[in-house]
């Protein structure tokens, strides 16, 4: 058979015969395909759904226990509490009312709720009718004496979301305790969103009630997946109510007694596989007509040029040099051709520079021999060369790692003091507007507002330590800076630390004035206390003062340990570093027995 006749055979039989398998194949395959990844689609959905309202649920125990342990509220008065409510009630908008509760159920202030005639509306809770209350109070849990317990809860009615009561004792056992109804209105929008036009989705109690709904009704059958209620998950087919085939999925919600339910009929997915079908005959139609006619034209493009190959190997064969192949194409036979006529002429130029070449390499091989000489010379000096640059390169490299974890630090401080401002600005205003309500002096509260206001004062000065650099290093476009109250505002930030290590601090104030970057002085000179806070015994004294341009460090007795140096000689480096960056020089520590003293020598600034 010849090469024309079997390309255009091959061509029609590989590309017709998969597809002819295909379309005959088509229906059952890809039915039992779509119906097995349906299955594995909706049990994945039903864990994912279930996990997801899990989570929620979870943060708002978390959030809500967070929020009673926050309020000291057994001894508050009663307008306190009633504020606590109040603001337990806006803060979270899932919330449709809120209780404070004593030990035995009863009401210590009145709830909180948005009933359908107030004037005053917040928005995100649902409004109800006064009578509703004692139907929420009845489905509270009946104890919970510390934590977090949950309630019964209540399904979806018309246009109102299903909800959860909750009540949260606190961890002690002691104290009111605060009920809550937390609307499941969150849920139900992830639950519409699962769901499709031949898909529900279902929320069910493990009593089988149902909770919340979307997608169309009836899809999901309450009496097939009753039995599977309690199971964590699990794949069901069943016939629906009006006998069509169904597959359905459920999910158990993890740590609650709910349960997330899917359903689909299977005639929704016949439509797909009848849609394969038919395309995959289409498609094979049109190939077998195709690869009819372009096989014949692709076989004769083939055997054309192949024909003249053959001949002017033969001639060259012959010892014809010269025969070359006239064959003007882009494709690879094209390429084949030029490579002939290449070969051709190569042959035949090799014959005639053989002579020469044999010349030409003599002398070549003597320059290489040489090259290779001075490349060997070239190659030691170069890894000495190496090996000086890596040992500089690993000292940058050290100082890059710290430079960079410090600026990291510091960002991180900068994004914490700017995050805490807000709140303790809100916490003062909302101290400030207790007390005028209160209509008087209120020590509780005089006492909450200076608290606040020296927390407002700590975090200012921690600010100061955490802001980027205010100019270039070399001092052109600094500010002079006071390096005392620098010492006063970051000796009050570590007065903590340094009270745990009973460590006594004498600041000795003075003037000592440097021109620089007040944030990058303030660091240096907190990773240098840092530093000799490690080496400090308990019951130390650290002593700080200036002596003309000199910062003069000491602390004795000093009891330290060779790990204790170690653990001490990365935040010195760190303080180096910034010092040496402003002109400064930190001598090397002079000790004595039971006594070390630094001194950071400042360059020459305004007075």
């Amino acid at each position: 058979m010849r090469l024309g006749l079997r390309l255009g055979l091959i061509l029609a039989l590989v590309g017709v015969l998969p597809l002819v398998g295909l379309a005959l194949a088509a229906s059952g395959a890809a039915r039992s395909w779509l119906v097995n990844a349906s299955v594995e689609f909706q049990v994945e959905t039903a864990e994912m759904l279930a996990s997801v309202i899990a989570r929620q649920l979870a943060d708002t125990e978390r959030v809500l226990q967070s929020q009673l342990a926050n309020f000291a509220l057994a001894n508050a008065s009663p307008q306190v509490q009633q504020a606590f409510l109040i603001s337990t009630y806006r803060l979270f908008p899932e919330l449709d009312a809120t209780f404070l509760l004593d030990d035995a159920g009863g009401d210590i202030v009145p709830p909180v709720y948005q009933s359908v005639n107030d004037a005053l509306q917040v928005p995100g809770h649902e409004q109800f009718a006064p009578a509703r209350l004692s139907a929420i109070r009845a489905a509270l849990p009946g104890a919970a004496p510390t934590g977090f317990a949950w309630g019964t809860p209540r399904p979806q009615s018309e246009g109102v979301p299903a909800s959860l009561t909750g009540l949260v004792a606190p961890v002690d056992g002691a104290g009111p305790r605060l009920g809550v109804e937390v609307s499941l209105s969150a849920v139900a929008s992830r639950l519409r969103a699962i769901a499709r036009e031949d898909r529900e989705v279902v929320l069910f109690s493990l009593e089988g009630v149902t909770l919340l709904q979307a997608g169309p009704h009836g899809v999901v059958d309450p009496e097939s997946f009753r039995p599977l209620l309690g199971t964590i998950s699990a794949d069901l087919r069943y016939r629906g109510r009006d006998g069509q085939e169904t597959l359905g999925a459920l999910a158990r919600v993890p740590g609650q007694d709910l349960v997330v339910a899917l359903a689909t009929p299977v005639e929704s997915l016949d439509a797909a596989a009848e849609a394969i079908r038919l395309r995959t005959g289409y498609i094979a139609g049109v190939t077998l007509l195709a690869a009819t006619v372009f096989g014949g034209l692709l076989a004769r493009s083939v055997t054309d040029p192949v024909r003249a190959l053959r001949d002017a190997s033969s001639r060259m064969g012959t010892g014809d040099l010269a025969s070359r192949v006239d064959l003007r194409r882009s494709d690879e036979l094209g390429e084949l051709a030029g490579a002939f006529n290449t070969m051709a002429r190569s042959l035949q130029q090799n014959q005639e520079d053989l002579g020469r070449k044999n010349v030409e390499i003599e002398g070549f091989n003597e320059e290489l021999r040489a090259k290779n000489a001075e490349i060997e010379r070239f190659n030691v000096e170069l890894q000495a060369r190496v090996d000086r640059r890596t040992a500089q390169l690993r000292a940058a490299q050290a100082s890059l790692v710290q430079s960079r974890q410090l600026a990291a630090v510091a960002e991180l401080s900068a994004g914490l003091t700017h995050e805490l401002n807000n709140p303790l600005a809100g916490v003062v205003g909302l101290l400030q507007v207790l007390k005028a309500r209160a209509g008087g002096e209120d020590p509780m509260l005089d006492a909450a507002e200076r608290e606040a206001l020296r927390c407002t004062e700590i975090v200012g000065r921690l600010g100061r330590f955490t802001q980027g650099p205010s100019g270039p290093r070399d001092g052109s476009e600094h500010d002079d800076v006071d390096v005392h109250p620098l010492l006063s505002d970051l000796l009050s930030l570590l007065a903590g630390g340094l009270r745990e290590r009973q460590i006594t601090v004498h600041h000795e104030p003075g003037i000592l004035h440097v021109r620089g970057d007040e944030s990058a002085l303030g660091r240096a000179l907190g990773q240098l206390v840092a530093a000799v806070r490690t080496l400090a015994s308990e019951g130390s004294t650290l002593d700080l003062r200036s002596e003309g341009r000199d910062l003069v460090v000491t602390i004795e007795p000093v009891r330290a340990s060779l790990d204790d140096w170690r653990a001490a000689s990365l935040g010195f480096w760190a303080a180096r570093q910034v010092f040496e960056e402003h002109g400064a020089i930190v001598e090397e520590p002079r000790e004595r027995v039971g006594l070390v003293r630094w001194v950071v020598r400042f360059p020459g600034g305004e007075p």
